[in-house]
């Protein structure tokens, strides 16, 4: 399992599990459970802070040195990966392969602008915050609609067709961003057995369709 399938279940999660009418239901807790084993497999959660690392951060409106144990305190694991505090906790040399691809990028799209570019932050922290944003919002436009309604009607099962058309061209065509986002969570792009991840990291593989089958039958 790779950072990328983290990704998507952070993109599930906070898509159809973390509203509060259902993320004390069975499953949401399990899958929130799973992310969380992933965040500590993929050394993205609080646990691998450095607590040495000083950022200024806007408290209500004014610019405040904070240390990052009192800044982290009321923060969760997912929220410390999804406002990409990680980042500020790792060595810079470590997203060398996607600063030269940024480097690159930037510079055929903007010509003279390299010796500006490199001689300056390149600022992967509101890519990934940017970037995640954006992929978020795509993933609720391409979520798939459809099943049959209580009563057929024609006229919405074809709006469904043509929705879902436009969404399978959108979704065929994430994996450039996928893939910078997996290159930010993870530079080195691992994929880590589900032995080691049950073993080191209590990860449960859960049949989903299954649970929460059951959990509708009962509370729908």
């Amino acid at each position: 399992m790779t950072a990328k399938d983290l990704l998507h279940k952070i993109l599930e999660y906070q898509h159809s599990w973390e509203d509060p009418h259902v993320k004390d239901s069975k499953p949401a807790r399990l899958r929130l459970e799973q992310i969380e084993s992933l965040l500590d497999a993929f050394g993205l959660s609080k646990k691998y802070i450095n607590l040495q690392v000083q950022v200024q951060y806007f408290i209500g409106g004014r610019k405040e040195e904070l240390s990052r144990a009192r800044y982290l305190n009321e923060m969760n694991n997912l929220e410390y990966l999804t406002g990409g505090e990680f980042l500020k906790d790792r060595e810079e040399h470590c997203n060398a392969e996607l600063s030269q691809k940024i480097i690159e990028t930037v510079t055929a799209l903007h010509p003279g602008m390299e010796e500006y570019i490199t001689e300056r932050r390149l600022h992967i922290h509101w890519l990934f915050n940017n970037l995640l944003h954006f992929r978020r919002d795509v993933y609720k436009v391409t979520y798939p609609v459809g099943g049959m309604l209580e009563g057929f009607v024609a006229g919405l099962e074809y709006s469904f067709y043509l929705q879902n058309k436009l969404k399978a061209i959108i979704t065929d065509n994430l994996d450039e961003i996928d893939e910078t986002l997996w290159l930010i969570l993870d530079p080195a792009q691992r994929d880590i057995e589900m032995d080691e991840l049950k073993s080191k990291y209590n990860y449960t593989d859960h049949d989903f369709d299954s649970i929460d089958h059951k959990w509708r039958m009962e509370n729908y």
